[in-house]
């Protein structure tokens, strides 16, 4: 039996020496690898650049950066090897690079486009800034490295691919485990959540968390599927404890 599994987080370049990432640190996803590692035949262990690593025979390290860097590392190994269960828990950043400007060319390019098809009425402006922002003529991230000569560096981010939302098309008959990570809600909020994932990635179950629950010694969790609540975890091993015992039933 494989077993793939993702943990840490993604980073984002911004030019060659400056990055976007996260706090996540991967350590749920090392200890469920480590709890998994003597069931299986191999987990293919997808990780983030800062993400801490198991340490057992059986499992393979692929370092990924980015989302792009995710997503071809996904694709790769699920229509390359047959996969029993992905267990999705890595902090996959929504947006990446899109382009990098300066206030100063930023006010330029805004004048000079709205002096030139002066629009006549606000919803007109509004329209025309909006198209004018998302059209990369602002582009003036070629250097490998910004220079601080600006005041203000102004980032504009654009969306990330979805990569839970390809996994069972690039292998159907995968189990698919994903994680939601809210903040500071209601249980039926990450219940509602949990399962609109469920629906919209086609997964088997979710693990969906409050980071106001997790910490170096609790992590507090609730395994979700199709008709609700099916574990509630107290500990990062609580979590891969139940999921072992989800991937036996399974086999």
């Amino acid at each position: 039996m494989n077993i793939l599994i993702t943990a840490g987080g993604t980073s984002e370049a911004i030019d060659s020496v400056r990055n976007l990432t996260n706090h996540a640190t991967g350590s749920l996803g090392k200890v469920i690898a480590e709890t998994l590692s003597p069931h299986v035949h191999t987990i293919f262990y997808v990780h983030g650049p800062r993400a801490v690593l198991p340490d057992k025979d059986n499992i393979h390290n692929y370092p990924i950066s980015s989302v792009r860097d995710l997503e071809k590392t996904m694709h790769d190994l699920l229509t390359t090897h047959t996969i029993h269960t992905v267990i999705h828990s890595m902090a996959v950043s929504d947006y990446e690079l899109d382009y990098t400007t300066s206030e100063v060319n930023l006010a330029k390019q805004l004048a000079d486009v709205i002096t030139t098809k002066q629009p006549a009425t606000k919803e007109n402006l509004e329209t025309l800034i909006k198209e004018t922002l998302i059209s990369n003529q602002f582009v003036t991230n070629k250097e490998k490295k910004i220079r601080s000569t600006s005041e203000q560096l102004i980032i504009a981010l654009k969306k990330a691919p979805k990569v839970i939302h390809s996994i069972k098309k690039w292998q159907p008959t995968t189990q698919l485990i994903g994680f939601k990570l809210l903040v500071g809600v209601p249980e039926i909020d990450l219940v509602t959540a949990a399962k609109e994932s469920i629906e919209k990635n086609k997964a088997d179950y979710i693990v969906a968390n409050d980071l106001e629950h997790i910490s170096t010694t609790q992590h507090q969790a609730l395994i979700i599927n199709q008709i609700g609540i099916k574990e509630r975890c107290e500990t990062k091993q609580d979590i891969a404890n139940s999921l072992l015992n989800i991937i036996k039933q399974e086999e």
